[in-house]
């Protein structure tokens, strides 16, 4: 893994994976589209797929409430909050084949 500053992180190109945060935490797995001038697109990947927010929460509380399971998230959100200070640790290829490995191991585990 490597860690980029805001700068830096928008020349990367789409498909990059990646988690934002702060020195030194970072929040949830995304993967970035296409990049503007000063912000970018990108899908997260830690939230339920859903029409909207309101949706979305309603979901999270059936899941834990009634065991009740959804898609993950498949719509793109463009990402403005132009912090400078905000840091991605962005997965490399061989961290990417080692998720690749823990993801092929996991779909064998039964339901």
């Amino acid at each position: 893994m490597k860690v980029y500053n805001r700068k830096e992180f928008l020349t990367l190109p789409a498909g990059t994976i990646y988690c934002k945060g702060k020195e030194w935490y970072f929040n949830e797995f995304c993967i970035k589209a296409q990049s503007w001038e000063n912000d970018w697109v990108y899908l997260g990947m830690c939230w339920p797929d859903g029409k909207d927010s309101g949706e979305c929460f309603d979901r999270l509380e059936d899941s834990l409430l009634n065991g009740t399971s959804y898609p993950c998230n498949s719509s793109y959100g463009r990402d403005g909050s132009f912090d400078d200070k905000d840091l991605f640790l962005v997965f490399e290829k061989d961290d990417l084949l080692q998720l690749k490995e823990k993801v092929e191991e996991a779909l064998t585990v039964g339901d």
